[in-house]
């Protein structure tokens, strides 16, 4: 149980001052309250605190001297953060508090009171105020904390949201997105293993052409993209392709490339070669076959020859921009 008090002024009918009359006196009110205790004249007593609360009633007027007590229950506890000001990785945000009563007034204890700890989730830390801190995330990623008061505990979820693609543990910084990394490596995983150079599954085909063509950097397969009509059946390697089309006859180059290429800052290029020494670049814009919505199957036609000699072989050469 907690006390609160509140003082109430001496007054006349109402809350307002007003006169007070009797057969041998006028009295203002305003100069009758004794602060609560007794106070008198030759014509009248008045004893504040004689009754409950110091209340004194008369036909012509209510007074309450004093203050009177009133006794609250603490009903529980209420962690708060702010709405407005989301907790971004790596940094601080200030929770609040405050204790719900049996009237259902709520009185806002000091921070510095309650007892707060980090249960769970990327927070790293929180202070004796209530002051959390994040540490770095791979995207958006809960965390909760508790506040102890008076016996009272209260849970709170707090998301800490990720700001970069690349910057998470040990996979920070190394070109590709953490989320792909941790998606396959794991959250603490082998950074060496998985960064852009890493052939993990033995394929011979490098995390980086991995997260290029979607395929899988722990499972060692060569099997190609594959489509049907407008729809991407399955992310692989590039394959030739016979197109036979009414009126040509031509071959194609064929690979799958992500859609948000620009954005993961990855470019393809393909280039043929007669005998795979000599390699050209083409400079043909490559024609959208399928989709599955986050990869498209792409092709490009052959070239006529490299270097006066008929075109024979193909690669696609995928390079990481600044």
């Amino acid at each position: 149980m907690s006390l609160r008090l509140s003082f109430l002024a001496a007054c006349g009918l109402g809350l307002s001052a007003s006169l007070a009359h009797a057969a041998s006196y006028t009295q203002e009110m305003s100069t009758m309250d004794g602060g609560g205790l007794a106070t008198s004249s030759a014509k009248y007593s008045l004893h504040g605190s004689m009754s409950a609360g110091g209340a004194v009633v008369s036909a012509k007027y209510k007074a309450r001297g004093g203050f009177a007590g009133q006794l609250s229950e603490v009903l529980g506890l209420t962690l708060t953060a702010a709405p407005s000001a989301p907790l971004l990785e790596r940094g601080t945000s200030q929770l609040g508090a405050f204790l719900t009563l049996d009237d259902d007034s709520r009185l806002v204890p000091g921070l510095s009171s309650l007892v707060w700890m980090v249960t769970s989730g990327p927070l790293v830390s929180i202070s004796a105020g209530g002051l959390v801190s994040a540490g770095s995330v791979y995207q958006n990623t809960p965390g909760t904390v508790e506040g102890t008061y008076l016996g009272f505990s209260d849970g709170l979820e707090i998301t800490v949201v990720n700001t970069g693609l690349d910057d998470f543990g040990g996979y920070a910084e190394d070109g590709l997105p953490d989320a792909w990394q941790v998606g396959y490596f794991g959250e603490s995983g082998l950074p060496a293993l998985a960064n852009l150079s890493g052939d993990g599954d033995g394929d011979s085909l490098t995390n980086l052409q991995e997260f290029a063509f979607g395929t899988s950097p722990l499972v060692n397969s060569s099997a190609a993209v594959d489509w049907l009509g407008s729809s991407l059946l399955a992310r692989g390697t590039p394959r030739v392709f016979t197109s036979t089309a009414p009126g040509s006859f031509t071959f194609r180059a064929v690979f799958s490339r992500r859609l948000g290429y620009v954005a993961a800052r990855l470019k393809y290029t393909v280039e043929f070669s007669a005998n795979l020494s000599t390699w050209q670049a083409s400079t043909a814009t490559p024609a959208v076959l399928a989709s599955d919505g986050e990869f498209q199957v792409v092709s490009v036609p052959y070239p006529f020859a490299v270097g006066n000699r008929k075109a024979t072989y193909f690669r696609v050469r995928v390079e990481l921009l600044p």
